[in-house]
């Protein structure tokens, strides 16, 4: 992370400082996978730590919970933890899905996202797909900062996109995570097709292969401020560069 310590305008330091700040604040940052181990979510947040920042949520695995609370436990920031439910492709049935947001309601995970059933997407059997949002929208909404549900836009049609949001909304869904990573990068042509045909409804989230500070200022042109991106930290180091260079700081 950039070393503040180099600017000798302190002021501009400040400023530059806040404005990073309140820019990672709107990313998801953190280490997800069942491959993960106990050394690399270790590692991951003593580097988010050096920062002295904080992202809107930090991803993790069910099992690390206990461990990364007691790692942020000293840290000056107040860290939402995050966990995702059924991932990558949605196929617990509806019953294992309320059961481990339960779970994770009650270790205090603070914001979650839950993977749609990709047969029912693909099969088109949408009204699963409502089913089981709205069941879960009924118990769960209230009790997360978000609770959003995860589309494989990349490997659907247009048509399968809006279907399943009109699935989703009238399951009076609030937020949908466009992609959920593992190799599905989002497009900016799928987060424009769901702004388009629902406006102003949903809460959108792009993750998945944004990897640029461009990136980012694009889908916060398009109206998302809940980002996905395990590059938050170089992206936020690009953006300091940037403010930087508009105010005189280097």
């Amino acid at each position: 992370m950039f070393d503040f310590s180099v600017i000798k305008n302190q002021e501009i330091a400040e400023k530059v400082f806040k404005e990073a700040k309140d820019f990672l604040s709107l990313c998801h940052f953190g280490l997800q996978g069942i491959t993960r181990t106990e050394d690399d979510v270790k590692q991951i947040v003593e580097k988010l730590k050096k920062t002295k920042m904080a992202p809107l949520a930090f991803d993790t695995e069910m099992q690390f919970v206990p461990m990364v609370r007691e790692l942020f436990s000293d840290y000056c920031c107040k860290v939402r933890l995050h966990c995702a439910v059924s991932y990558p492709m949605g196929r617990y049935v509806t019953a294992t899905k309320m059961n481990t947001i339960s779970k994770l309601r009650e270790i205090g995970v603070e914001d979650i996202c839950v993977c749609l059933d990709w047969q029912a997407v693909f099969s088109g059997r949408y009204s699963k797909i409502e089913a089981e949002a709205g069941e879960i929208v009924k118990e769960f909404q209230n009790d997360f900062y978000r609770v959003a549900f995860v589309i494989p836009a990349t490997l659907m049609s247009d048509t399968q996109i809006i279907e399943t949001c009109k699935a989703l909304d009238s399951a009076q869904v609030v937020s949908v995570k466009v992609n959920p990573g593992a190799k599905l990068g989002v497009s900016f042509e799928e987060v424009a097709l769901i702004k388009r045909n629902f406006p102003n409804r949903f809460d959108v989230h792009p993750s998945g292969n944004i990897r640029t500070l461009a990136d980012v200022l694009r889908y916060r042109e398009m109206g998302c401020n809940n980002i996905h991106t395990a590059s938050a930290l170089e992206i936020t180091d690009a953006y300091i560069m940037k403010k930087l260079k508009e105010y005189g700081g280097i």
